[in-house]
């Protein structure tokens, strides 16, 4: 109930009967998460053990409000994690707070922004350690009176609502889907349940397929050759906006936003308006815009069990061409695993806060956005071209830090994200008035982007298409004719086909997306969340699990063309799971 009001916003809740429906629903994944986690208490009370031992009254007083208040803690968690991701919390969770000390540096920040939940916490510390008393004093009246018969029902109670029911097959967070809409999945679930439930599991699994020409749908291998038309050697500068939603950009909201420069700066390139990240988190989008990775496990792939395969990325294919790459990220190194993976996709150099020194330091992420954004534009001066890099901005991100000597510049909004989004865009400003005025600048292709959706406040942007709405520009100071509005359908793993569709790369590759600049390419976008596949197209969408539930839902008019659509999605789904499991991911034959 506390998840259901501190969210009610990112919910598709119309009446009480919605809220009675989620709430008395939820109750198959509370009780199952219940017998998970707090089985052995109810076995160790049905064994004719002496509860009057102090020794043993200590050891399993420990055990209980360990076990417990862990997963309590993990529940109040998700409930200010959530407006970032919309999913409940998975086992990733904790490879992703191990990596560098993020987690560590953030929990100042997070005590201050989220203090009501720390007090609820002490609230059920309380509650618990009242509660457990009194079993404890019960058990110790009734200690060796267990019977047999009440042990093997307490046993066949626990596989019952472990298991969810009688079905055939246990309840696991699909489970969930039919009870609700896609967007109230979280709020049936709990976040003990989604732990436990994908702790240990292993993402993928191999798909046969048995169409006839699976290529027609989707083909991940590029070839861009052309024998007329040789390689262009353009510098390529990538920048991703730490949480830029379209939903805080005044170019897709009649004005209203808080991104004055970057809606300036839309009408001098080419816009794409019907845009997607493919995942929820950085995490997520870093593989996503760099090497054409989408997030289609329930573990990132920087996380995950799959990333010492071998792969690809915009870095390592432009290599070969004489390019020199490096990748900014004003974080402190180590964070999110980002600078070993941008090593393992062929980057020549990570620059973090440990190379640009420990000045103007956000006390939790690492260095401002103005600041970084000129030490970017100082060391590219110093590169020799043609060179690739990738900037990753970090002050749009919670705890939303803004400098003091700047705080009174930004009008800012009802929410905090909204003046850090007005700074990261003054940086961004600041970035490009620095760019013009170097001799580089011309012979440049900029691709501006977001690494996912921040959290959001408007309900355009929360369903489930529109938590994943960002915007993507390329922008090409001397080719006027890429300018205008691309409006199909695209996503983060197009960024590298397009680019180097334009450079008319000429050597083959493998990839998940397509060029935004090849008419004859399909136009989709894809994600991944709750156990649900979603791919969105300019005509429709559809959301399935790849067994039973499956949705379609037309766009602007369409009508959906249901084999089409569900064949695309799994020739992609096929591809990627076993480019995945065969570590394939670069295999062009």
């Amino acid at each position: 109930m506390i998840f259901i009001v501190a969210n009610f916003k990112l919910l598709n809740v119309a009446s009480a009967g919605d809220i009675s429906t989620i709430f008395l629903s939820g109750l198959r994944f509370d009780l199952a998460a219940i017998a998970f986690t707090n089985g052995i208490f109810f076995l160790l009370f049905n064994l004719p053990l002496n509860f009057k031992s102090k020794s043993l009254k200590n050891l399993i007083s420990i055990l209980y409000i360990f076990i417990n208040l862990f997963f309590i803690l993990l529940n109040l968690i998700d409930i200010g994690y959530y407006p970032f991701t919309q999913k409940r919390l998975t086992a990733d969770f904790f490879e992703m707070a191990t990596m560098g000390d993020d987690f560590v540096n953030m929990i100042p920040s997070l005590i201050r922004d989220y203090w009501i939940l720390l007090l609820l916490f002490v609230v059920f510390v309380i509650f618990n350690f009242k509660l457990f008393q009194g079993i404890i004093g019960k058990l110790q009246n009734i200690s060796g009176r267990i019977s047999f018969i009440s042990t093997i029902i307490v046993v066949a109670l626990l596989i019952f609502f472990g298991r969810g029911g009688l079905q055939y097959k246990p309840i696991n967070i699909l489970s969930a889907a039919p009870y609700t809409s896609a967007q109230n999945v979280g709020a049936v679930l709990n976040s003990s349940f989604s732990i436990i439930k994908t702790a240990g599991k292993e993402d993928l699994q191999e798909i046969e397929l048995t169409l006839p020409d699976p290529q027609t749908y989707f083909n991940p291998v590029k070839n861009f050759a052309n024998d007329t038309l040789h390689f262009k050697p353009m510098n390529v500068v990538i920048i991703i906006m730490e949480s830029f939603g379209k939903e805080y950009i005044g170019y897709f909201n009649e004005g209203h936003g808080y991104t004055p420069f970057l809606d300036s700066l839309m009408h001098e390139g080419l816009i794409c308006t019907d845009a997607y990240a493919n995942g929820k988190k950085s995490i997520e989008g870093i593989p996503a815009i760099i090497s054409g990775i989408p997030a289609l496990m329930t573990s990132p792939y920087i996380s995950g069990s799959y990333n010492g395969n071998k792969l690809l990325s915009i870095a390592s294919l432009l290599k070969s061409h004489g390019y020199l790459s490096s990748f900014f990220h004003g974080g402190n190194n180590g964070t999110m695993g980002f600078e070993n993976f941008t090593k393992m996709a062929g980057y020549d150099k990570y620059i973090g806060r440990k190379e640009y020194g420990p000045d103007d330091y956000d006390g939790t992420w690492g260095v401002y956005d103005q600041p970084f954004f000129r030490y970017f534009c100082h060391e590219l001066n110093n590169m020799k071209q043609p060179f690739l890099t990738t900037f990753f901005s970090l002050s749009s991100h919670h705890p939303y830090s803004v400098p003091d000597s700047l705080k009174n510049r930004f009008k800012g909004g009802d929410q905090p994200v909204y003046k850090s989004v007005e700074y990261a865009d003054y940086s961004l400003r600041e970035f490009f008035s620095m760019a013009k005025t170097q001799p580089w600048y011309k012979n440049t292709v900029f691709v501006i982007t977001a690494d996912h959706t921040g959290p959001s406040f408007n309900s355009k942007y929360q369903s489930r298409t529109g938590i994943y709405e960002i915007p993507v520009l390329y922008f090409i100071p001397s080719d006027s004719t890429i300018k205008g509005v691309y409006p199909y359908t695209t996503q983060q793993t197009d960024i590298v086909p397009s680019v180097l569709d334009y450079l008319r790369y000429p050597e083959k590759f493998k990839i998940f997306g397509n060029s935004i600049f090849r008419k004859s390419d399909s136009k989709w976008a894809i994600n991944f969340l709750d156990g649900m596949y979603q791919l969105i197209t300019p005509q429709a969408t559809v959301r399935t699990d790849l067994l039973n539930d499956t949705e379609y839902i037309a766009r602007d008019g369409h009508t959906p063309d249901s084999t089409m659509l569900m064949n695309r999605l799994k020739v992609i789904v096929s591809d990627y799971n076993n480019s995945m499991i065969k570590n394939k991911l670069t295999d062009v034959e």
